[in-house]
């Protein structure tokens, strides 16, 4: 468990409703946690941004990935990244700072959470370890029959700092 646990607040969004319920750290987490793909939008200073999916582990408020190629080459020339789940309903995103994990505690436990989350052996993989540190999340449900006329996105429109 995460020694910070961020509080919730209404987001400056456009078309965000000042009315609803914020949703708790805790529903952002459980997605954050079980999902299979994220997908990291990183940027270089010559190019466009780019957006791959990359397995990782959602662990002590924050993400831990192993990549190689664009995403590897653009967060050594650019920290800043974002994280989005694959949901368009139970949206989740985070913009935070990624750096090569070197903490060899840290290293081991990421080791043996993707082999229980993934049933696969990383530890003789090759390549760097990076580790997503949030400034800020954002999340919101959506109603995807387009039935709640974007009302659910408004009353639950939620977002963290850390």
């Amino acid at each position: 468990m995460p020694s910070y646990v961020p509080q919730p607040q209404k987001p400056a969004l456009s078309g965000y409703i000042e009315t609803g319920k914020l949703l708790p750290w805790g529903w952002a987490e459980v997605r954050l946690q079980k999902a299979r793909n994220y997908w990291i939008t990183t940027h270089s200073p010559s190019t466009f941004p780019h957006t791959r999916p990359v397995w990782g582990v959602w662990t002590d408020n924050s993400l831990l990935f192993s990549t190689g190629g664009l995403i590897a080459r653009h967060v050594r020339l650019n920290e800043a990244v974002q994280v989005n789940l694959e949901s368009g309903d139970e949206v989740v995103l985070l913009e935070g700072h990624v750096g090569v994990l070197k903490d060899p505690t840290t290293l081991a436990a990421w080791i043996h959470l993707y082999k229980d989350k993934y049933n696969w052996d990383v530890s003789e993989q090759a390549g760097d370890v990076f580790q997503v540190h949030p400034k800020r999340a954002l999340a919101w449900m959506c109603d995807s029959s387009g039935r709640d006329d974007g009302m659910l996105f408004s009353n639950t429109a939620t977002e963290w700092h850390f």
